[in-house]
C-alpha cells in the first residue's frame, strides 16, 4: 500500500519540473498566443456539449441519446485538457494534465468504439425526403378523409333538408287541396248557373295561384301585404292607392288574404267602385293598442244598398278571415261605397315592417 501511495505521489510531483513557459523563452506573444487560443478552444468545447445537452432535455424523444451523451463527455474533457494546457504555461502539474488526458482518451476510444454498431441503424433511419412525403402522404389522406366526412354530412344535411321539404311540401298540398275544394264548394253553392260557377270557380282558382307565386318568391316564409295587394289589383286596370305601413303575412294567411282582396276587388267590378269611375283606397295603421287596422274603402262609384244575402267573399272576410286573424272584421255597405274594415293583434302571423308612401 504504501508502494502504491509513493508511486502516485511521484506521478504527481512537480518539484523536479519545469512549466511550459520555459520552453518557450518565457516570450510573451508565444505565452498569450497558446494561452488565449487554448482558452478559445477550451470554451468552445465547453459551448458545445451544453448546446447539445440543452438540445437533449429539450428533446427527450431523439434515439440513441445515450451515444450523443457520450459524445458531450468526450468532448467536455477535451475542453479541460486545453484549460490544463494553459495551466502548464505557468504550473507543472504535468501529472494532472496526464491524467485528464488519459480519461479523454478512454472517453474518446470507448465512444468511438460505441458509434461504428450504431451506424447501421442511423443510416437506417428515414430521411428528410422520405420523411417530407410520409407526412405529405398524411396529410392527403386526412385531406381526403375530411372531404368525405364533409360529403357524409352534406348528404345527411341534404337528405334532412329533403324530408323537411317533402314534409312540408305534403303540408301545403293538402293545405292547398283543402283550399281549392272549399271554393269549389263555395262557388257551386252560390251560382246560379253551371257556367257562372266556372267563371267564379277559375277566377278563384288565379286569385290563389297568384298568391302562390308571391309566396313561392319568399320561399313560403311570409308574403308582403303590399306586394299581395299588386299583385292582385294591378292586373284590373283600375285606380287604387295604398297608404301606411307594410305588414310581414305568414303563409297561410296571406292565402286567406289574397282570397278575401280578390273577393273585394271582384265585388267593385261588379257592384262597387270599379263599377264607374270610382277609386279603391288601402290603408294600414297602427291602431296604437299593439294591433293594426286595414281599412279597404270605395269612393266615386255608384250608389250601393246592403246585399239581401252573403255570398263567398263576404263569408270568408266575417268568418273565415277573422278567426284565423283573431281578430274582427266589419262589412258597411254605405251609399258612397263599401268600406272593410280588419282589426287584429300583432303576431308571429301578422307583424307591421315599416311605413311606406302610397
Amino acid at each position: 500500500m504504501a508502494g502504491l501511495w509513493d508511486t502516485l505521489r511521484y506521478f504527481f510531483e512537480t518539484q523536479a519540473l519545469s512549466p511550459h513557459g520555459i520552453c518557450l523563452l518565457w516570450r510573451p506573444e508565444l505565452i498569450w498566443t497558446h494561452a488565449v487560443s487554448d482558452l478559445l478552444i477550451g470554451l468552445a468545447y465547453f459551448s458545445i456539449p451544453l448546446a447539445l445537452g440543452v438540445f437533449l432535455y429539450r428533446r427527450r424523444d431523439v434515439k440513441f441519446s445515450w451515444a450523443v451523451w457520450m459524445f458531450v463527455a468526450f468532448i467536455l474533457l477535451c475542453g479541460v485538457t486545453h484549460f490544463m494546457m494553459i495551466w502548464t504555461l505557468w504550473r507543472p502539474d504535468y501529472g494532472v494534465e496526464a491524467l485528464v488526458k488519459a480519461v479523454t482518451a478512454s472517453v474518446s476510444v470507448v465512444t468511438a468504439v460505441a458509434l461504428w454498431p450504431l451506424l447501421p441503424k442511423a443510416v437506417a433511419l428515414p430521411s428528410t425526403a422520405a420523411l417530407e412525403a410520409s407526412l405529405a402522404e398524411r396529410d392527403a389522406a386526412l385531406t381526403e378523409l375530411r372531404a368525405a366526412m364533409a360529403t357524409m354530412v352534406e348528404m345527411r344535411e341534404h337528405e334532412a333538408r329533403q324530408k323537411l321539404l317533402l314534409d312540408e311540401l305534403n303540408h301545403r298540398v293538402k293545405n292547398t287541396l283543402a283550399s281549392v275544394q272549399s271554393v269549389a264548394v263555395q262557388t257551386l253553392d252560390d251560382a246560379k248557373d253551371l257556367a257562372n260557377a266556372r267563371e267564379l270557380f277559375l277566377e278563384r282558382l288565379m286569385a290563389l295561384s297568384s298568391t302562390h307565386n308571391l309566396l313561392v318568391k319568399r320561399e313560403w316564409e311570409s308574403a308582403s301585404f303590399r306586394e299581395l295587394i299588386d299583385a292582385t289589383l294591378t292586373p284590373y286596370g283600375r285606380p287604387y292607392a295604398y297608404d301606411g305601413p307594410d305588414l310581414r303575412l305568414e303563409a297561410n294567411l296571406a292565402v286567406s288574404l289574397g282570397m278575401a282582396v280578390h273577393e273585394l276587388a271582384t265585388n267593385a267590378v261588379k257592384h262597387g267602385a270599379w263599377r264607374g269611375d270610382g277609386i279603391i283606397s288601402i290603408t294600414v295603421a297602427d291602431d296604437g293598442a299593439g294591433g293594426v287596422t286595414i281599412v279597404w274603402r270605395e269612393a266615386g262609384g255608384p250608389s250601393t244598398a246592403p246585399p239581401t244575402r252573403r255570398g263567398f267573399g263576404s263569408r270568408l272576410l266575417e268568418r273565415g278571415v277573422a278567426v284565423e286573424i283573431g281578430g274582427e272584421v266589419r262589412l258597411d255597405f254605405q251609399t258612397g261605397g263599401l268600406t272593410c274594415t280588419i282589426r287584429a293583434p300583432q303576431s308571429a302571423r301578422l307583424q307591421l315592417v315599416a311605413a311606406q308612401a302610397a
